[in-house]
């Protein structure tokens, strides 16, 4: 392995980024704890994000405990907004900008900086330890096209154990985790069913849904699987991080025509290794073995305003900050051509204020 380090003598304070450059593609690490930087770093924005936001601040601080990341919420507009505007360091964002922005703020450099993806789950007694769905078997379901176990055996042609009503359990808060599930539902036009049983899911994408009266809306996803583990009939959606004890759903990807098993692993592999745009669908990706359902999140700085703390924190993030992330269920980038892209970007980065 060759190492080379660059010095950018913009960087005024001495900042040195080291970039390895092996097998794992590019690495940087970060200036040591008390290289002469106190002060704060401002974030607001995705209310998905920001768990992971909470996670990192906490644990960078342990790391630099001179600097301070200060959080808020607000949504994912929100976010790109004020960090267009120089108001805050770092927007955050569970949604790829739309073009208008993007074309609008220039100096605005988007950053995936981890992957959402989830599972759906259902009670052992339904059929045991084996499930599978595809999407429009999920539409009929949540959006309570079907209400019994008999009718979804029925309608869509397969032997499922339990014969009761459907019990659904969904997330009653806000939640990003209820936003990638469905947008993911929203691709059901996409699946094509034999038996011609085609839904069309109609609930919108927010992260906070009016579902249909008879689910059981409750929060967290700890709530969603304690609810789906005590209750024989259940089914529910949850992040990777909370499958334990239940059975998860394969999922059938009309992009690579797989039946694909919920896993950290499988929902990198929707991540191709080419990513030339942070903007690039990794839903329902033609990638052997990717899982369907899975997004990238972001970071969004505004170069015309940018702080050697802000560099410095997002390098960490990036790179130590990776191992932290599927405490709150979401997916590492490590690795990845994601992690690549945004290295790259922070790599050229100089402080402007």
């Amino acid at each position: 392995m060759k190492s080379i380090w660059k010095h950018k003598s913009s960087l005024a304070v001495g900042l040195i980024i080291g970039v390895l450059l092996g097998i794992g593609g590019i690495i940087f690490i970060s200036p040591p704890p008390g290289a002469g930087m106190q002060g704060t770093i401002t974030t607001a924005g995705s209310s998905t994000v920001y768990p992971l936001s909470q996670i990192w601040a906490t644990e960078f601080n342990a790391v630099y405990p001179s600097l301070t990341v200060n959080l808020n919420s607000g949504g994912s507009g929100y976010g790109q907004s004020l960090v267009a505007e120089g108001l805050i360091d770092i927007g955050a964002s569970s949604s790829y900008p739309k073009q208008e922005y993007i074309d609008g703020n220039p100096t605005v450099e988007i950053l995936p900086i981890s992957a959402d993806a989830l599972s759906i789950v259902v009670n052992e007694a339904v059929n045991g330890s084996i499930f599978k769905l595809d999407c429009d078997m999920a539409v009929a379901i949540f959006q309570r096209n079907i209400t019994t176990w008999a009718e979804f055996s029925t309608i869509f042609s397969v032997i499922v154990q339990q014969t009761g009503p459907i019990d659904v359990f969904v997330r009653s808060d806000a939640s990003g985790t209820t936003a990638t599930f469905a947008k993911w539902l929203e691709t059901a036009d996409q699946n094509v069913n034999a038996n011609a049983a085609e839904y069309e899911w109609l609930l919108g994408h927010e992260e906070a849904l009016s579902f249909p009266a008879g689910v059981n809306a409750v929060d967290g996803n700890p709530g969603v699987a304690s609810g789906v583990e005590a209750d024989q009939l259940a089914i529910g959606y949850v992040g990777l991080a909370f499958m334990e004890d239940l059975v998860s759903a394969k999922l059938y990807n009309p992009g690579n025509g797989e039946w694909v098993t919920p896993s950290v692993s499988n929902a990198v592999k929707a991540i191709p290794s080419n990513l030339t745009s942070p903007g690039q669908d990794i839903m329902n990706s033609e990638i052997e073995g990717a899982y369907p359902i899975a997004r990238l999140l972001f970071y969004l700085v505004n170069r015309n305003y940018l702080k050697l703390n802000t560099i410095t924190f997002l390098t960490w993030c990036l790179v130590q900050g990776q191992r932290f992330i599927s405490r709150v269920g979401y997916v590492p980038i490590n690795g990845t051509a994601a992690q690549d892209y945004s290295l790259n970007i922070v790599m050229w980065l100089s402080p402007s204020i």
